[in-house]
């Protein structure tokens, strides 16, 4: 063989080969395509189920809250803020509330006046639990209606708070703060379920 055939022959071996690579890849990025589509179609979207399907995607997503609220392990994202007379403002800052069994912790801050002068210049105010073990009372007594109720008390700094955290089966949540000296706030947001 000359030298010429054997350079010929190995340019054909490197172009086969880079022919055979360039169509694999072709084909995975197809089949992959195709997989994913075929996936779409299958799992379509929630309004694309029929009312059975949605029905039980509905009662295993509620018997997931349930579960949640019940151990307690809940995590509440704040998505409003309802100051006591002012307008009701949504919120896109990450503000949360996590209660697991008795430990509370939370920072959600306060909107309004303050009804008594404040403590050493310092006028922040704002919900503070960290990681604070509280007396957890429950009252589950309209479970049947969806409505779960924990209350508590405590908070750091100058401002103690009595909360009431009333969740719901259907993933969301209402928070009332209210400070022993007579402010109080309240928050809405949904409960967030973990994997």
């Amino acid at each position: 063989m000359s030298q010429k055939s054997k350079i010929f022959a190995i340019i054909c071996i490197f172009t086969v080969d880079f022919l055979v690579q360039t169509v694999m890849k072709k084909l995975e990025t197809l089949l992959f395509v195709a997989v994913a589509a075929m996936l779409v179609v299958a799992c379509g979207p929630y309004s694309n189920l029929s009312k059975e399907q949605q029905a039980a995607v509905d009662k295993k997503v509620q018997a997931a809250y349930v579960r949640a609220i019940e151990k307690p392990d809940v995590t509440v994202m704040v998505t409003q803020l309802i100051p006591r007379g002012l307008p009701t403002k949504t919120t896109n800052i990450e503000y949360k509330l996590t209660l697991k069994d008795d430990v509370v912790n939370t920072r959600l801050p306060f909107i309004g006046t303050s009804h008594t002068p404040s403590y050493g210049g310092v006028d922040e105010i704002s919900v503070v639990f960290d990681d604070e073990k509280v007396d957890l009372q429950k009252d589950f007594s309209k479970a049947d209606k969806g409505q779960y109720v924990y209350k508590f008390k405590g908070g750091e700094g100058y401002y103690k708070w009595e909360m009431t955290l009333e969740l719901y089966d259907d993933g969301n949540a209402r928070i009332d703060a209210n400070c022993a000296d007579g402010r109080s706030m309240s928050y809405y947001g949904n409960i967030v379920l973990r994997d």
